[in-house]
C-alpha cells in the first residue's frame, strides 16, 4: 500500500487554479490500491449490521420483558387495591372517630367552664333578682 503522502500527491493540481484537473489518470490503479481498503471495510460493515441486529433484538426483548412486568404491577396492583381501600377506611374511621372523642372532651371542658361560670354569677344574679323582687314589693306595700 502506497505512503499518504504518494496518495495525496496525485490529487494535487497540476497547473494554474481553475478548472478541475486533479483526477488520477489511473483510474484502475486506484481501484486496484482501494479495492483491500475497501473489502476490510466490508467485514466491518458486515459486524457493524450484526451488532445492530443484536441491539435490535435486544431492544424487542427487553421491551417485552418490561411490559410483563409491567402488566404484573398492574395485576398486582389491581388485586391488592380492595385490601387497600379497606385499610384505608378503616385508618379514616379510627381518624374520624380520635377526631370525635377529641371534640366530645373539648364540648364537655367547655360545658364545665360555663358551668362554672354561671354558679360563680348565679350567686350575684340572684341577689340582684332578690333585691329588686324586694324593692318592688316595698313599693307596693308602701302605696296606698
Amino acid at each position: 500500500m502506497p505512503a499518504l503522502h504518494d496518495l495525496l500527491q496525485r490529487f494535487r493540481a497540476a497547473g494554474a487554479p481553475g478548472p478541475a484537473a486533479a483526477v488520477p489518470s489511473e483510474r484502475r490503479a486506484v481501484e486496484d490500491e482501494l479495492e483491500p481498503v475497501f473489502a476490510r471495510l466490508e467485514g466491518a460493515e458486515q459486524e457493524r449490521l450484526r451488532t445492530v441486529a443484536a441491539a435490535h433484538d435486544q431492544a424487542r426483548r427487553i421491551t417485552g420483558s418490561a411490559r410483563e412486568q409491567a402488566a404484573g404491577l398492574v395485576e398486582q396492583a389491581r388485586a391488592e387495591a380492595p385490601a387497600e381501600r379497606t385499610a384505608v377506611a378503616a385508618e379514616m374511621l379510627r381518624a374520624a372517630e380520635d377526631e370525635e372523642q377529641a371534640m366530645r372532651v373539648a364540648a364537655e371542658d367547655e360545658a364545665g367552664r360555663i358551668r362554672e361560670a354561671a354558679s360563680t354569677r348565679m350567686d350575684g344574679l340572684v341577689t340582684r333578682a332578690t333585691g329588686i323582687v324586694a324593692g318592688f314589693l316595698d313599693e307596693t306595700r308602701a302605696s296606698p
